[in-house]
């Protein structure tokens, strides 16, 4: 019983929440963000994942295991 209540009293609040509009006082602007210092191995990704720095942070947690 009390499992029933409290799985209900989730999906209402759930629901709730969805149903419920976002305050917010006008229109926000939102400037674009700076790129142009991300040229390191982390974020060089020439095929949709760094590559190099997901290499290099493997091989370190492997080194740090043995």
């Amino acid at each position: 019983m009390r499992k029933t209540l409290v799985t209900a009293t989730l999906v209402a609040a759930a629901l709730a929440g969805l149903a419920s509009p976002a305050l917010a006082d006008g229109v926000t602007v939102v400037d674009k963000p700076d790129t142009s210092n991300l040229n390191n191995i982390w974020t060089f990704d020439p095929l949709g994942v760094p590559v190099i720095g997901a290499l290099q942070s493997v091989s370190q947690a492997v080194g740090r295991l043995f």
